[in-house]
């Protein structure tokens, strides 16, 4: 993984922007699996950075808060509330109004169809003090889950995610995490290898290209 000090978000918003977009210039689909939270904050400036034809890109968040459909809480709608727009792109949308079920077996056949057809997929995500990333909780059934999504009820919202088998299909992880709070998990995270179950987040060093965008400072 390699570890870009930043103290705030204008680099990895520009360097997400600048792939994406060269990517797309090349004629290539790209898959851009973004992130909720305050990640939410860092796609939506990046989608007002990308111009032009985007009729190659492919987009979904990596997991969603199982919510009605336009809760201020759901983070497709946090999304756009931050401004996110990808005209002329094919966007996913995973709350519909239906089962959990249900709605967590149609991201994930959304999911097996896309990731074939992306020449370049690319995933936006961020780690919580806890060594959770996207909606993989540790302790909880979906750090066992196989196939593309699995759904688990957290101690606030019940979740929709991608799986540790999803995720390692990416091209390209980009981290960013920002706060004094999660320095430990940072240190573990770029100096320790710790079993995934335990830390999730280490499933993002198992990708070829990974980059951590922190105001964690090494020493």
């Amino acid at each position: 993984m390699k570890y870009v000090y930043a103290t705030d978000t204008e680099s990895v918003i520009s360097y997400l922007a600048d792939t994406i977009s060269s990517h797309l210039a090349a004629g290539e689909k790209v898959l851009w699996i973004l992130s909720g939270g305050s990640g939410g904050k860092v796609c939506a400036e990046v989608s007002k950075r990308l111009t032009g034809d985007l009729s190659n890109l492919i987009t979904t968040l990596s997991d969603e808060r199982y919510l009605p459909l336009g809760d201020p809480d759901e983070n497709w709608q946090q999304l756009l509330d931050f401004g996110f727009s990808v005209p002329g792109a094919l966007t996913y949308r995973p709350i519909e109004n239906k089962d959990r079920a249900s709605t967590t077996t149609d991201l994930g056949e959304w999911l097996k169809e896309q990731f074939p057809r992306a020449d370049y997929k690319i995933g936006v995500f961020g780690i919580g003090t806890d060594g959770h990333t996207a909606g993989l909780k540790p302790g909880t059934p979906a750090v066992d889950a196989t196939g593309w999504t699995t759904a688990l009820t957290g101690s606030d919202f019940e979740r929709i995610t991608m799986t540790f088998e999803a995720i390692k299909q990416l091209d390209e992880i980009v981290v960013q995490a920002m706060g004094t709070d999660k320095t430990a998990i940072l240190y573990s995270l770029l100096h320790e290898d710790i079993e995934i179950k335990t830390q999730p987040a280490q499933v993002l060093k198992s990708v070829t290209k990974s980059t951590l965008f922190t105001d964690y400072k090494e020493e």
